[in-house]
């Protein structure tokens, strides 16, 4: 990125009408495009914050504010993270105030009476080094775009990774139709109900699908079977869970760990007595808890082949029933006054 400095913007501010006409004329002469003056220092920090300059000429010696006070107060505004340098006009030779005029912000200076040579040998100096500031900041500006356009394509490709592998793991359970999907639009109703962010309730969302991921682990014969469970298959029935939360585990995106949470601890209860870790109460991870409900109510309404659907009624008291030992009673609670919401989703969302 090339910054022409000759189109950069200078201000000049100084008490002397003959010194500021000198300046004008010398920079407009050596090209410099557009030149700013000022004689009344007080109208200095009002303009720089209502247009954009890249250099100040400021006079040291001025009545009402002298140019050190000009700097504490453009210090003291939101132009000191602009980086505007400061070319002071000074005929004091005294140290002090040199140095003093350095420790407010100049960063130069140039001494009266002018040598013209001198003057626009330190305007160009330190308008290249405008320059370089700004070109620097483009390139991040750009940089940061582009990061966040990769970020945003790598979020959507998570995504998408996401609702396959739903997908998939889907495709090996028993004919469910679109109940992932159903199960993730729940969740997100409850995360909301109970006050959780948005963010966190749209990742919710779009992880809970994956909570019956690691079925895909679960011989046919098991997974398939129509009849009741013995005792050693249950167990491995369960192990779908820790399955799920594996497939899931050591991955850097919030999305991917909260899918791996939720596949660990859906099945999960609030008395302690659910699986794979007997976690109790708030101990489970709330989009555990939510999954869960949202898991059962839709298991429970819909058609499967070793069952018929449950009525909405008959689920409702069920899961008040279960309150309090199955599911987290706040969110049944949430669960029921959201019940409109609930089965809107439904109907839309049928198989």
């Amino acid at each position: 990125m090339s910054i022409n400095i000759k189109k950069l913007k200078i201000l000049v501010c100084d008490d002397s009408i003959s010194n500021v006409m000198l300046l004008e004329k010398l920079l407009n002469d050596q090209g410099y495009q557009s030149v700013v003056t000022i004689t009344d220092p007080v109208k200095v920090l009002p303009l720089m914050l209502e247009q954009t300059f890249d250099l100040l000429l400021l006079d040291i010696e001025m009545p009402r504010l002298n140019g050190i006070e000009v700097m504490q107060l453009i210090n003291a505004s939101d132009l000191k993270k602009q980086f505007i340098p400061v070319l002071v006009l000074t005929g004091n030779q005294n140290p002090q105030v040199r140095n003093k005029a350095l420790e407010s912000g100049a960063q130069d200076f140039v001494t009266k009476p002018f040598d013209h040579t001198e003057v626009l040998l330190r305007v160009r100096n330190l308008l290249r080094v405008r320059g370089a500031y700004i070109a620097q900041a483009g390139m991040n500006d750009e940089l940061e775009k582009r990061v966040e356009k990769r970020t945003a394509e790598l979020e959507k490709a998570t995504e998408i990774l996401i609702k396959r592998l739903a997908q998939a793991g889907e495709m090996r359970d028993t004919d469910t139709g679109r109940h992932v999907l159903r199960v993730g639009k729940y969740a997100r109703v409850m995360a909301e109900g109970i006050g959780l962010p948005t963010e966190i309730a749209f990742m919710i969302e779009k992880a809970a699908p994956l909570h019956d991921l690691g079925k895909i682990g679960i011989p046919d014969s098991i997974l398939l079977k129509k009849g009741k469970l013995t005792p050693e298959e249950r167990e491995i029935m369960n192990a779908h869970a820790q399955m799920g939360a594996d497939l899931l585990s050591e991955h850097e995106s919030m999305l991917v760990q909260m899918a791996g949470s939720i596949a660990l601890n859906h099945h999960e209860r609030w008395d302690g007595g659910g699986y794979p870790s007997g976690l109790q109460g708030e101990s489970i991870p709330v989009e555990g808890r939510i999954a869960a409900l949202s898991d059962v109510f839709d298991a429970l309404t819909t058609i499967r082949p070793y069952k018929k659907a449950w009525s909405i009624d008959e689920t409702i008291e069920y899961i008040k029933k279960m309150s309090g030992s199955q599911f987290d009673p706040q969110l049944v609670e949430v669960f029921i006054s959201k019940l409109d919401k609930i089965l809107e989703i439904k109907s839309s969302y049928g198989d």
